[in-house]
């Protein structure tokens, strides 16, 4: 498969999350035609979901205080709802960044990777990686949103149909209405409907474009660390025994230069990558064990069938956030690691005195991985992952330890 047809591969790629962020009023990212419809629906939108936020904050000051399942109940609701607020902000307002990301990959990158059979290896299996989570995460979200919208009406339908009790309005989540909410079941439903599809796309993109920008990532990396392993050929090492051993040094060492310019640029890149992302990270590690916690606890000890299997759900959802984080985190940090295997695998011992030092120079650079933080905190890796799980289980103990005897009261 030729460079050409590989570009436009991956290049079909960034035109679908652009296609997916134009319906978030996420794109165009720079200015010009569809500016001001961006504008105004990323404000509708981002006013919306601080709206929802208001509205179950008032639910946990009024009922949450008061009663221990409603605070863990409405509680996450609270968090998640901020997070994704957070996750929209982040993603319109970092315009710059993502504009230099896409035409990095998108144009710039294509005209320096050398053609060859690893590199266009390396290249379809990170495009096909990026097409099947892109698409995952689509035809995952969009069911999603039918689901949860629907599962409380479908529920409240089973129980008055075929299991003859009286009928209880159910809705998608517990919100406060300065009107009787009952009266105005439909128009409640609706709202929270609409919010809940809202979250969960700003969720599923946001997840799809920073997953999409690691692995674009890691790809580089993996093509770095194959022009690191053939920086000195076989071919090179014979003609290093001739005349022309000074040419060819002189050719190593310009090769070298360029490696280092790529690595350089990538350092840049996950940086600006840590920084953009440890906001969201901070948030997810901070309020992770906590509504883990909670959620858990909920679908544990309520009676309520809706209520348990809603917490569940909630529960995996939260769950699946937090270890998004951490995998990526973990997938850049070893990818980055593996260069220094690549040197190691290299014929560097053939190379001159000049080459061998700076190759130990990036040998020894190479040995700190490049990690996503929460804020500089912690590192979100699986060790954080493993953490944050046995901190939640301890709190999940602790809750049903000091709580259960008292749930016939509550």
């Amino acid at each position: 498969m030729d460079k050409s047809t590989l570009k436009k591969n991956f290049h079909t790629e960034i035109t679908f999350l652009n296609y997916v962020a134009s319906k978030l009023f996420l794109h165009p990212r720079t200015e010009g035609k569809g500016n001001n419809r961006n504008f105004y629906g990323y404000h509708l939108i981002y006013s919306l979901v601080w709206l929802a936020i208001i509205q179950l904050s008032i639910t946990l000051y009024l009922y949450g205080l008061k009663n221990l399942i409603a605070f863990t109940t409405v509680a996450p609701n609270v968090g998640v709802c901020m997070i994704s607020a957070l996750k929209y902000s982040i993603i319109y307002n970092n315009k710059p960044y993502y504009d230099r990301f896409f035409k990095h990959y998108g144009e710039d990158i294509w005209q320096t990777i050398p053609e060859s059979k690893e590199n266009a290896k390396v290249i379809s299996k990170y495009t096909f990686i990026s097409k099947v989570i892109n698409r995952v995460f689509v035809c995952y979200s969009l069911p999603l949103v039918l689901y949860v919208d629907s599962f409380p009406w479908l529920i409240m339908k089973f129980q008055t149909k075929f299991l003859g009790k009286e009928k209880q309005l159910l809705y998608p989540f517990d919100g406060w209405y300065p009107f009787d909410k009952t009266v105005w079941y439909f128009a409640a439903y609706s709202w929270e409907s609409l919010m809940t599809g809202i979250v969960v796309m700003i969720y599923m993109y946001s997840d799809m474009i920073n997953i999409f920008s690691v692995t674009s990532i890691c790809m580089e990396f993996r093509i770095l660390g194959i022009s690191l392993k053939n920086l000195v050929s076989d071919e090179d090492i014979q003609q290093m025994k001739g005349k022309d051993a000074e040419q060819v040094n002189r050719r190593i060492k310009n090769d070298l230069k360029t490696i280092l310019a790529k690595h350089d640029v990538l350092a840049g890149m996950c940086k600006e990558l840590d920084q953009l992302l440890g906001n969201t990270m901070f948030a997810n590690y901070t309020s992770g064990c906590g509504f883990i916690c909670l959620t858990a606890f909920t679908f544990t000890v309520v009676d309520d069938f809706y209520q348990s299997i809603r917490c569940f759900f909630f529960f995996l959802s939260l769950l699946a956030a937090v270890l998004d984080h951490c995998i990526i985190g973990q997938i850049i940090s070893d990818h980055s690691m593996q260069l220094a295997d690549a040197i190691y695998s290299s014929n560097w011992t053939h190379a001159d005195q000049s080459t061998k030092r700076t190759l130990l120079i990036l040998l020894m650079r190479t040995q700190k991985p490049f990690e996503l933080t929460a804020k500089g905190f912690v590192t979100m890796d699986l060790n954080t992952f493993t953490d944050i799980m046995s901190t939640s289980y301890q709190f999940f103990n602790l809750l049903r330890t000091c709580y259960l005897p008292q749930m016939g009261e509550i």
